[in-house]
């Protein structure tokens, strides 16, 4: 599959910006830099996942100061981004999404990832449970990478 033209300001959403979300902008970010702007949503203002933390840092990613937030936080944005393109990781996430396109007039093109939730293995030994999010994580490395090439 060929890497589409490379957007300048992207948006991933999820559910509760709790995993996914933050997982994803932070593996565009390190792997373009400042090249993509990138932020990160839930259709809910979910928690910070230790998990989701522990797996990042795994890769030197840091994320402990990850601060969920929602749609409503992304439109009460006083300098509000003009994304290119809204990747959703969730069917939940699917409709705000294309609500917030209609409410701010935004031009972005929506993307639907559907991206495995590591919570639904949230039973079992502790390593299981930690091998759910590294497949989320890796899952979504390879997506950005196959969507944006190489940085």
């Amino acid at each position: 599959m060929t890497a589409q033209p490379r957007p300048r300001n992207v948006l991933f959403s999820c559910t509760m910006n709790s995993i996914r979300s933050p997982m994803a902008a932070a593996l565009v970010r390190r792997r373009f830099g400042d090249a993509i702007a990138v932020d990160s949503c839930g259709l809910y203002e979910g928690y910070l996942d230790p998990f989701m933390v522990q797996v990042m840092e795994e890769w030197g990613v840091d994320l402990a100061g990850h601060e969920p937030k929602s749609f409503g936080h992304i439109s009460a944005m006083a300098d509000k981004p003009d994304f290119d393109l809204i990747i959703v990781l969730t069917e939940e996430a699917q409709e705000a999404a294309q609500n917030y396109i209609k409410e701010t007039g935004s031009k972005a093109k929506l993307v639907f990832w559907d991206t495995p939730n590591p919570t639904d293995e949230m039973f079992g030994p502790r390593d299981l449970r930690i091998q759910a999010y590294r497949d989320c994580r890796n899952f979504l490395d390879k997506k950005i990478a196959s969507q944006f090439g190489k940085a």
